[in-house]
């Protein structure tokens, strides 16, 4: 691989590292993590036992072994940049921009004059970059967004296979925890969740962010998938992921106070 191409490949590793970093921060330590509430006493004993506690355990081990990949392509860069023509693709592409300019328009209009008001520009940004711009949504739509634009194959890029199972587990404890809450809301259940996720039928759903999480969560599911199926026993992966989070949930419900009827 040229010089020329190997800057290019840890350039872009190295940019979603850091808001990869970023992401992982703010879900110890940002005000509207939604660990930080559920997670209460943890996280008044120490934040960062939270961004800990999310790392290593089936909640968001699926984006460390993200990070994992993007570390192996600076390591040994293996992606290919070459624009792939295919239209499934680049369609695939498309949709994925418009989610992260969507998810990160919608956050000035909603929030960003009040912030400026309050706080001043600089603070507004800076509140934008990590309770917005570098979190989940925007990551992995720009990220894979660009990949499914390129030439890289998981089968001949070692950093590429990484990336997408972790993409494959991440996503799938985020349609699992996204099912928990629906059913818990239809049964009028308070579970001990995040203040905007508590009324996920009367408020959630009706709410743009909620979209464009689950628009680039399929999106992405269903392209890392097709790209895996021939490179690794996908079906065996997401048994494996499902069980785990089961099992992991269970055991964790045992913690938490108790949910509360409405």
């Amino acid at each position: 691989m040229s010089q020329s191409k190997s800057f290019l490949n840890r350039t872009f590793a190295i940019f979603f590292i850091v808001v990869s970093v970023v992401f992982f921060y703010y879900m110890g330590y940002g005000i509207g993590s939604p660990l930080t509430s559920t997670l209460k006493p943890i996280a008044e004993t120490s934040p960062l036992l939270v961004t800990l506690f999310f790392s290593i355990t089936p909640l968001g081990l699926g984006f460390t072994i993200i990070l994992f990949g993007l570390l192996k392509e600076v390591w040994k860069p293996s992606l290919d940049f070459t624009f792939n023509h295919n239209r499934k693709w680049l369609f695939a592409s498309i949709i994925l921009f418009m989610v992260a300019i969507v998810n990160n328009a919608w956050w000035w209009v909603v929030n960003g004059a009040q912030w400026i008001s309050q706080y001043g520009f600089q603070s507004a940004f800076i509140e934008f970059f990590m309770g917005n711009f570098a979190c989940d949504t925007t990551i992995l739509s720009l990220m894979l967004g660009t990949l499914f634009l390129t030439n890289s194959d998981p089968k001949k890029s070692p950093s590429y296979k990484t990336i997408l199972i972790g993409v494959v587990v991440w996503l799938i404890v985020f349609f699992i925890s996204y099912l928990l809450m629906a059913v818990s809301s239809m049964a009028g259940v308070q579970a001990p969740v995040a203040e905007r996720y508590k009324d996920f039928l009367g408020y959630d759903i009706f709410q743009p962010w909620y979209w464009t999480d689950i628009i680039y969560g399929i999106v992405t599911f269903i392209g890392s998938i097709l790209l895996l199926r021939k490179n690794i026993n996908v079906k065996k992966l997401i048994l494996i992921t499902v069980v785990g989070f089961i099992m992991f949930f269970l055991l964790v419900t045992l913690f938490l106070p108790k949910p509360q009827f409405r």
